[in-house]
């Protein structure tokens, strides 16, 4: 991802530097403390989550397939 973002602005390596290093350690905080939260939210909750984050992912997934079937049929 950083090597994709340098590409296209290379001015801003240092910020797309922090930003992932900031996800990196946001992302790691999570699954070290995925037991607490899972307890704290309780099972049902978590497994709504996981439902919803699964539609979310769904749905990039099918823009992104149009958007490249746009693009090989018919070009930018």
């Amino acid at each position: 991802m950083l090597l994709l973002l340098a590409s296209r602005q290379p001015e801003h390596i240092l910020y797309w530097t922090g930003a992932l290093t900031a996800a990196m350690v946001v992302s790691g905080g999570m699954l070290l403390a995925a037991d607490q939260i899972r307890r704290l939210l309780g099972n049902s909750m978590v497994s709504a989550i996981e439902k919803l984050m699964g539609l979310v992912l769904t749905a990039i997934a099918v823009e992104m397939i149009l958007a490249g079937l746009k693009n090989y049929f018919f070009g930018n």
